[in-house]
């Protein structure tokens, strides 16, 4: 019993708990410090990812805005330059069903198709007008220099709506996908998921460690036992040995108090035999002294 105490005293003690235990929190510190970093990094790599993503759409925003404001302006210049057609069809007097009107609206057209900016064709008879036609009145010159300066406008206007029509696309498209993505959502989610990896990691490091200790200890348990099972082994050797010592010291005390019996019946008075008698007394008297210090060794060795 008391070796079993002892044995969990040092079990619970030092040699398990001390400095070791100093080693795995170590351990188990860099490697939760080593996965939260990992964790992070992907937290931080996917919303680096979407702050680039959304720097994109703010960028494409800005500049449809900034196409808005443009078109708005040509579109104030586009108006002034109608109004100005418009002026100088009153100065000049011209009416809408006059001869002069038609041909400028027919110089129009030939110039809206010359300048792809129209997929109509002109007829047979429109082509026989225009070869007919001589110099410009002033008024058409004045009318098509400000349909030219207008047709600028409309064409800057139109490529102006073309791009933020792509614009426009692309951040739907760009909103469509981050819906379809979740990428925060999934990055927390597997954030969180490699947070609970590295738990049970942890766990099973210290599971792990705390198995190779019990082994370890376990086997200096076992060493000290069967240690402790050899000295047994010897103690109990030397017992028997004892005891069969024992046996041959009283096989000789025996003899020797048969002898003494014997020389004593004789009851000879010669001095050779009384010497004899002294030194098988002593010799009695010694073997009697060495079996009690045997048996007090045996004695000591079994409190041992």
């Amino acid at each position: 019993m008391k070796t079993l105490q002892m044995d969990k005293a040092l079990f619970m003690g030092n040699t398990l708990f001390g400095k070791q235990e100093m080693d795995i929190k170590e351990r188990v510190a860099m490697k939760k410090q080593q996965r939260q970093k990992e964790a992070m990094k992907v937290v931080m790599s996917t919303h680096k990812m979407e702050k680039e993503i959304d720097d994109s759409i703010e960028g494409k925003s800005a500049h449809i805005e900034k196409l808005m404001e443009e078109n708005d302006k040509a579109n104030g210049f586009l108006n002034d330059l109608k109004g100005q057609m418009r002026q100088a069809k009153e100065d000049y007097g011209v009416l809408d069903d006059s001869q002069e009107q038609k041909d400028l609206e027919l110089l129009q057209k030939e110039y809206d198709i010359k300048n792809h900016r129209s997929n109509a064709s002109l007829t047979d008879e429109e082509r026989k007008r225009l070869a007919d036609l001589g110099e410009m009145t002033e008024y058409q010159k004045q009318s098509m220099e400000l349909y030219k300066q207008a047709d600028r406008w409309k064409g800057e206007m139109e490529e102006n709506q073309k791009v933020m029509k792509g614009e426009t696309g692309a951040i739907r498209s760009i909103k469509m996908e981050r819906l379809k993505r979740h990428a925060m959502v999934d990055a927390e989610v597997t954030k969180e998921k490699m947070l609970e990896a590295a738990s049970k990691e942890i766990i099973g490091m210290l599971k792990e460690d705390a198995k190779e200790k019990i082994d370890e200890k376990a086997e200096e348990i076992k060493e000290a036992a069967e240690e402790r099972e050899e000295k047994k082994e010897e103690k109990e050797e030397a017992i028997e040995a004892t005891k069969e010592n024992k046996e041959e010291v009283e096989a000789a005390v025996e003899h020797t108090r048969e002898r003494i019996q014997d020389m004593t019946e004789q009851a000879l008075d010669s001095d050779d035999i009384t010497r004899d008698l002294e030194d098988e007394v002593k010799k009695l008297m010694e073997a009697e002294k060495l079996l009690e210090e045997d048996l007090k060794g045996m004695a000591v060795d079994s409190m041992a």
